[in-house]
Order: C-alpha cells, then sequence, then structure tokens
C-alpha cells in the first residue's frame, strides 16, 4: 500500500511493463538465466533484509526515505517466493516509488489477478498487478521464456531454469501464449 495516494497511477501495458523490465536487465548487466533480483537490489543500492513480520500475511515492503530504499521479505517464506517478493518490490521501486514512501504487500497482493478479472480496479489494485507483471517479466524475461519452451516444454523444466515455482511459470507460459 503506498502512503502516498495522492498521485493517479498511470496505466501501464503489459508490454510497456516487459519493455521496462528488458530495460532494466540490460542497464544492469544482468543477462544470464536465472535473474537475481538481490543482485538487481544491491546494484540499485537497495538493501535487502530477511524480516520477521508481526503480521503473518505480510510478505514484502520496500520504502523510499531521501536517497536511502530498503526492500524486506519474510524470513519465513520459501527461496522462490522471497524471489518473486524481491521482483515484485522492484517493480514498486521502478514504476511507482517515485519520491518517499512505502509498499507493504500481504500475500493477496501477489495472488495472481489481471485487470480484467475486476470490473473497478482501485489505484493500489492497478500498482500491485503492475508490480506482480514486473516480477514475472524479470524473473521469467519473454524472449528467454519462449527460446527455453521450443527446447523444454515442461513447466517444471522451465521453473527449475528460471528458479521459479511451477506456478509462476505456468502462469508466465500461459500468459504468453505458449501453452
Amino acid at each position: 500500500m503506498a502512503s502516498d495516494e495522492k498521485h493517479e497511477v498511470p496505466y501501464l501495458t503489459r508490454v510497456e511493463i516487459e519493455k521496462k523490465a528488458r530495460e532494466v536487465c540490460r542497464q544492469h548487466g544482468l543477462v544470464s538465466i536465472p535473474i537475481d533480483p538481490v543482485v538487481l537490489a544491491n546494484r540499485l543500492g537497495i538493501k535487502v533484509h530477511n524480516a520477521k513480520f508481526a503480521d503473518n500475511n505480510m510478505v514484502g515492503m520496500i520504502a523510499k526515505r531521501g536517497e536511502s530504499t530498503t526492500l524486506l521479505v519474510n524470513q519465513s517464506d520459501p527461496p522462490y517466493r522471497k524471489r518473486f517478493t524481491i521482483a515484485h518490490e522492484l517493480g514498486h521501486h521502478f514504476l511507482h516509488l517515485l519520491e518517499d514512501g512505502e509498499f507493504v504487500d500481504g500475500e493477496a497482493d501477489l495472488f495472481r489477478q489481471t485487470s480484467d478479472e475486476a470490473t473497478e480496479i482501485t489505484m493500489q489494485r492497478r500498482q500491485e498487478i503492475q508490480a506482480n507483471m514486473f516480477a514475472a517479466a524479470l524473473l521469467m524475461p519473454e524472449e528467454a521464456v519462449q527460446s527455453e519452451w521450443e527446447n523444454q516444454k515442461s513447466i517444471d523444466e522451465l521453473a527449475r531454469r528460471f528458479n521459479v515455482s511451477e506456478s509462476a511459470m505456468g502462469i508466465r507460459v500461459d500468459q504468453l501464449g505458449l501453452g
């Protein structure tokens, strides 16, 4: 949830978000699979910490104060979840955190929901959908998934190759129209 709700969230298409993720990877020299979101955060000067949240449903947060940005991820989550959460929070960083503020995300924020599944979409929900799209594009770059899919039409194998959950890879393959 953004602490500063007065700014309108721009409508970004999946294509625009995919392009942004590609640019980020290219600018920061992340060219080999699997993409490591912690390496990206470190290159940006963002400190990533495991945290024990008081609310068990919290999975992550990112906070920006001046020149300092900190990202927290639930220490109890499995590695795949942590990677996706870090990538999701980096999505907020690149798409939404243009000034001081924070995003605090619970499990529900990382569940799959696209903009066409809701007739009335709140600004907060749009931000979460965009951050999820960014995370998927960052961890599972479109061109790499398509190329690997041609060689190995197995969700399980692709999930291992990209170091993501089978569920996340299944969603991505479906989203890219490969399945």
